[in-house]
């Protein structure tokens, strides 16, 4: 066809240009503003066969025509036509993206109607509840929530990488702590960093089940206890129906968890030393003195006398209460 640029791959070939169709437009990036009669000449192409690429170039955003008696075309600039087809691209992509989800979501419901044992998974064993953990988070799409306590499948002192990963690209993560998990001082500090970079974190002692909810169309529940090495995969059901409403209630009663927020605390009564304001984060967090000495470096009986000052200050009956009445006051 064209001299120019006829030659190597086609650079736009991900974007759905076709080889004629970049080679052309490449020969337009040479000679701007050619007519038709111009293009024949140079490509020795039939004038119906570059009549109809150049449509398809106008169309795709890559060539624009100066209306005359002898229109003459102009080819964009090649970074404005990337970033025109890549948006495209994208919606596109959005477009395939909400269509699988809709038939995804037909035939879940046929196969329910036809075989509602589907309606649960069961998954034994616990490298495949990691491996299932790890893949529901990955597919979410708007909104986790997560009910957090011991026992764990993986290692409770490693950071659940997948995490800050989906909140990096705007999956939002609702947690809540036992302070049994956070007397935990490694799974401590990962709720502090976690919090920074945007987790909503809360603390209910005594929640009714370890539990993960995957975008309000999914869970995953250990089945004995709170044991994770016989997990069951909830679908849409009237079951998972009851378990988001038993995480919303659960929400509702937890308190925040203010690790890093300062605001406004030292202008609140009564007031608080630095020391105080941290030693409160941690009863909070249903530490117990010899977990706060770990984390203060403070020795048990020196924790056991601030704890009983607090108490009397915040007018408090347990250390926990003592840490929940920080927090709605907005002392930590």
């Amino acid at each position: 066809m064209f001299p120019v640029g006829s030659a190597g791959e086609n650079p736009f070939a991900a974007l759905g240009v076709t080889a004629s169709q970049q080679i052309l437009y490449t020969a337009l990036l040479h000679n701007p503003g050619s007519t038709l009669g111009e293009l024949t000449q140079l490509s020795g192409e039939p004038r119906p066969r570059l009549t109809g690429l150049l449509v398809e170039l106008e169309a795709l955003g890559m060539v624009g025509v100066n209306a005359s008696a002898d229109p003459t075309y102009v080819p964009y600039p090649p970074d404005a036509v990337v970033e025109t087809l890549i948006r495209r691209r994208e919606t596109e992509f959005i477009r395939a993206r909400i269509e699988a989800k809709r038939l995804s979501g037909d035939l879940l419901a046929a196969e329910q109607r036809t075989n509602p044992q589907k309606l649960v998974e069961i998954i034994d064993g616990l490298d495949a509840v990691v491996q299932r953990y790890e893949q529901v988070q990955r597919g979410a799409v708007e909104q986790i929530k997560a009910i957090d306590k011991p026992p764990y499948a993986v290692d409770p002192a490693r950071p659940n990488e997948i995490e800050r990963e989906r909140l990096a690209s705007g999956v939002e993560y609702r947690v809540i702590y036992t302070p049994e998990a956070l007397a935990i001082p490694e799974r401590l500090e990962m709720a502090r960093h976690d919090s920074g970079i945007g987790e909503r974190a809360r603390i209910l002692e005594n929640p009714p089940a370890k539990l993960v909810i995957v975008d309000d169309e999914m869970a995953l529940m250990p089945l004995q206890g709170d044991e994770p090495g016989i997990t069951a995969l909830i679908r849409p059901s009237t079951l998972l129906d009851i378990l988001i409403g038993v995480f919303n209630t659960c929400w509702e009663q937890a308190t925040p968890l203010h690790v890093d927020d300062q605001s406004g605390a030292h202008d609140v009564w009564p007031r608080l030393s630095d020391a105080d304001r941290h030693l409160l984060t941690l009863l909070a967090a249903g530490l117990k003195d010899e977990a706060v000495a770990r984390h203060t470096g403070m020795g048990a009986r020196t924790v056991s006398r601030h704890v009983a000052r607090l108490l009397r200050t915040l007018n408090a009956r347990t250390r926990f209460q003592a840490g929940v009445h920080a927090a709605r006051r907005g002392l930590i």
